[in-house]
Parts: C-alpha cells; structure tokens; sequence
C-alpha cells in the first residue's frame, strides 16, 4: 500500500494492486487511509534541510557498516554455498539498514517538531477521504453484500452489526436504493455503506465509529445540524447520529442542488 502511494511500484507491479483493489473493499480502505495520512504529512510536515548533527549520524552509520563488510569480507570463502552467500548478504543488509532507519525516524521527527504548524482545515481529512474512495468506485461499479434492497432489511442488517439503523430516503430527490454493504476498516470496526443513485448522479452515505473525530473547520455550511463542505471537488456533509457514529454523506453534486437533496429527504 505505501509503496503504491508513493508511485514507487513497477507497472506489473502497479497492474497487480490495482486488480486486487477493485475486488477488496477492506484493501481499498486500508489504501485510502495510507492515502490520507501521508497526504496529511505532506501538508503539515513542512520541508526542512537535514540537521548537521543527523546528517553526521546517517554518515557514521553507514561508514561503520561499510567497515563491518569489509573486515568481514576477507574471511569468506570463495567455494561458500550459495545459501551462505545469501545469509551473508541478508546480515549485512540488516546491519546497514538498522542504523539509517534509527537515523531516518530522527530525520522525520525534527521534521514533524519543527514542521508547518499552521492548522490543516480541510487538507487531508481521513474519514471523507475513505468515503470518497468508495464513492468513487462505487460510482462505476457497486456490489452490495446485503442481499435486500429493502430499507427495513438494510436497517436490521446494520443494526446486527451494532451500526445506525435508520437509512436517507431520497426518492423524492430522484434516487434510488441501490442496496448496501458492511465491510470492516483497517481498525477492524465495522463500517456500513448505502448506495443511491439517479438520473441527476448519486450519493453515498456511510457510516463508522467516530472515535473521537470532531468536525473539520474551513468553509462550511450548516443545516438542521448537519454540515456541509466542498472537499477535493466533491460535496460532503457530515452528521453525527446517536451511539458515538459518524454519517458522510458523498456526491458530485453542486452543493446548493446537493444540500436540497439532503433538506428534501427523510431519514
């Protein structure tokens, strides 16, 4: 998943990840909150110029490793299995790679410390970014594992898994229920997702433990305690049902016609 993020996969590679992600919703949450973070990172991690001191660190680490394989080196064999020469080489990539990770976690801690300290309104924002993941799969291609359309069944299936019951009806909106799933995210809690759908685009509604998140600031319109934001293009409104849950609701729409199908809904 970092590797992925970081554009850092070969593309056979590249081809293969993105063949299992299509299939795997719980990959697909785990890559888009790897996503987020390291969005986050780049946003309040500001840049900054290796201190002397740990430059110095790096630099003895690597000469004292580069040390270490060369006295080692003349007391090899040269008839040595090649099994040996492999363990010999594992060892000695254990040996210069402890030392610059124990560098490099001081290099990103500075950075962290001493980074942008501004806040990060709406930069990266992990709990939309795993909805709008899924929305946007889901937009081209939804597979619910509930096997009902039914608002009742979908409540009750939800509900057995000790999430909000109540569903958004935006039938009058033009929208229809295209069903729904339960998966889980990388924290193992559960996670519902109720797909819509309709000839003005399509909606997501899902719903995750809140643990702790608290409303993001920036640009934001409220309605009937519910707020609304434009987030990396798409239309996002955030409420906070009973139990300690959190419901994003996720569309193309512009946000005035979006806010509308929200106000002439039923939940």
């Amino acid at each position: 998943m970092s590797a992925h993020v970081d554009g850092e996969l070969t593309p056979a590679e590249l081809r293969e990840v993105e063949e299992h992600l299509a299939g795997c919703v719980n990959c697909r949450a785990r890559f888009a909150e790897e996503r987020a973070v390291k969005a986050l990172l780049r946003e309040r991690a500001a840049m900054r110029r290796t201190p002397p001191v740990v430059r110095g660190s790096i630099l003895a680490a690597l000469d004292a490793a580069d040390g270490a394989d060369a006295s080692g080196a003349g007391g090899g064999r040269e008839s040595s299995a090649g099994a040996d020469r492999a363990r010999r080489f594992s060892i000695r990539r254990a040996r210069l790679w402890a030392p610059v990770a124990v560098a490099a976690v001081a290099v990103f801690a500075f950075v962290i410390l001493h980074g942008g300290s501004g806040p990060a309104p709406a930069h990266a924002i992990p709990p939309f970014d795993v909805a709008i993941d899924h929305y946007d799969h889901f937009d081209n291609h939804f597979e619910p594992n509930i096997n009902s359309t039914s608002p009742a069944e979908l409540s009750d299936a939800y509900m057995d898994h000790q999430l909000p019951g109540f569903l958004w009806n935006f039938q009058h909106s033009g929208y229809k229920l295209r069903g729904g799933r339960i998966d889980r995210l990388a924290d193992g809690t559960s996670v519902a997702y109720t797909f819509y759908q309709g000839d003005n685009g399509s909606i997501l509604c899902t719903f995750m433990k809140s643990h702790g998140f608290q409303p993001p600031d920036g640009e934001v319109q409220e309605m009937d305690g519910h707020r609304c934001y434009r987030y990396k293009g798409y239309s996002v409104c955030l409420s906070y049902p009973p139990g300690g849950f959190i419901c994003i609701l996720v569309s193309h729409r512009p946000m005035k016609e979006f806010m509308q199908d929200i106000a002439d809904s039923e939940p």
